[in-house]
Formats: C-alpha cells, structure tokens, sequence
C-alpha cells in the first residue's frame, strides 16, 4: 500500500516537476484536474505497466528495454493527449520526452523509497 501510494505521490510531483521546468509543457486548469491527471499515471503506472511489461517481455529482451521507455511515453501520453487534453499544452516531441522522463524518475525515486521505510519500520 505505501508504494501504491508512493508510485501517486511520485507521479504528481514528477507532472508539478514537468509542468513548471520543461519549456513548452504548460499546464492551464484548475488544480482539482492537475492532481487527477497526476493520480490517474500514478495509477497506470502502478497497474498498468507490469501487466504490459509482461506482454512486450520478448521486445523488451531484443531491445535491451528500451521498450520500457516505449511504454512510459505511452502511458503519459495517453493520460496527457487523450484524457486530459484540454489542460495540457504540449509544444514539441523532445520537450515532451523530457517530460516523460521526469515523471518516470521522480515517481521511480519515491516508489524505491518505499524499501528503506519499511526496513527502518521493522
């Protein structure tokens, strides 16, 4: 439970990250929409992305996981494009990359915390 909810809290602070530091990712909307958009990766990311890490297993094996990437643009990409559309202004492919990775490593950097809390905990 408190990586799912550290996989959310990292996808939220990886979209604030995004949005306010990448050039030509801007955000217009109210809050309510931003931190949905933010629990809605999170929770793709959280049940979503084993399950399609298991079915491009094979590629990502041939690719070396670059197909991970793949997936992690995919994901956003769907949240951002075709969910939450009209709130997310996005300028170019390179700028949205970026963006991409930055979601990943911030909610990456506080889902793996969750291993030394539950150690310190026991």
């Amino acid at each position: 439970m408190r990586r799912f909810l550290l996989q959310i809290l990292g996808s939220i602070l990886g979209l604030y990250l995004g949005a306010r530091f990448v050039p030509d990712i801007d955000f217009q909307g109210p809050i309510k929409i931003f931190l949905l958009a933010g629990l809605t990766i999170g929770v793709a990311n959280y049940f979503l992305k084993p399950l399609l890490n298991l079915i491009f297993l094979p590629l990502k094996i041939l690719t070396f996981g670059i197909i991970g990437i793949i997936i992690n643009i995919g994901i956003v990409w769907f949240v951002v494009k075709i969910i939450f559309h009209n709130y997310f202004v996005v300028g170019n492919y390179l700028s949205f990359l970026i963006f991409v990775m930055v979601i990943y490593l911030t909610g990456m950097a506080l889902s793996g915390l969750g291993s030394p809390l539950q150690k310190i905990h026991r």
